[in-house]
Parts: C-alpha cells; sequence; structure tokens
C-alpha cells in the first residue's frame, strides 16, 4: 500500500509532466503541405494561420515560397500580407527581398509598417546581412537613410 507521501510525490509529478507538455499537446500547425494550400482557404484567419505556421525554428520550407510569393499577390487583409510578408522575411531567400521591399516603400499605416520592418529585419538576419544582436532603432527602418519617414504618432 502507497503511503501519503508516495501518492503526493505521483500525484505532484503527473501533474507537473501534464503541465510541462500543455503546450506541446496545443500546437496545432498543419503540416507544410496543407499549410500551404490553406493559403487559399476562404477564411483570412485560416490563411493567416497558415502563413504563419510556416515559419518555424526550422526556417521555412522551400517549397512553399512560391505559394506564399502567389498568396501575396492576391491578398486583401492587411494582416494576412503581413504574415505571409513575416515568413518570406524568415525565409531568407532572394526571391523574397523585391517583394518585402515593396511593402517596406509603399507601407502607410502603422501596422503595414511594422510588419514589412519586421519582414525586412527577418530577411536581413537569415541572409547574414545583419547580425541577430544588432540593436535595431525604434521604428528601424523608416527614418532611415533610402526608406520612407517615420509616421507621426
Amino acid at each position: 500500500m502507497q503511503t501519503y507521501s508516495t501518492r503526493r510525490t505521483t500525484f505532484l509529478a503527473i501533474a507537473l509532466t501534464a503541465i510541462a507538455a500543455g503546450p506541446l499537446a496545443c500546437h496545432n500547425s498543419p503540416p507544410p503541405d496543407q499549410a500551404i494550400a490553406e493559403l487559399h482557404d476562404p477564411d483570412p484567419d485560416t490563411r493567416q494561420r497558415a502563413a504563419d505556421s510556416l515559419r518555424t525554428d526550422e526556417g521555412v520550407p522551400p517549397n512553399a515560397i512560391q505559394p506564399l510569393l502567389d498568396a501575396l499577390g492576391t491578398e486583401r487583409f492587411l494582416y494576412v500580407r503581413g504574415a505571409i510578408l513575416i515568413t518570406l522575411g524568415k525565409s531568407g531567400r532572394p526571391e523574397a527581398k523585391a517583394p518585402i521591399d515593396q511593402a517596406v516603400q509603399s507601407a502607410t499605416d502603422k501596422d503595414s509598417r511594422r510588419w514589412a520592418g519586421r519582414a525586412l529585419k527577418y530577411w536581413m538576419i537569415a541572409t547574414h546581412a545583419l547580425s541577430a544582436d544588432y540593436a535595431f532603432p525604434d521604428g528601424w527602418p523608416y527614418g532611415q537613410p533610402g526608406y520612407p519617414r517615420r509616421l507621426v504618432e
């Protein structure tokens, strides 16, 4: 028969394991091929999640780059465009640079500028143009030479 102390220790071990594994179990990213297909889903939230899920610590799947570029060309929702741009930035792929630069130059609202700037930052880090520990100034790249002025707050 187990003592109270043994039962308590066993319970705590199981509880802590469940708590630690909780975030892993809740991570519902679709496989890359499914996420690529979901870039054309009618629901913009699904498209955003698809773009976000293609951006991992291991990078962006090479077969996702062209579908992301195609989706960017037709996407109407700014927040989904932002997710696509950031994922393209994380890829560091040369073909992602032109649409990121275009977004940086043409963004007129605060959110679009933040997403475009983040995409450019990730692209520059991925290509080793800047180090990951570079101290980016607030609002970068806006207000820097060659970039639009910062928005007045």
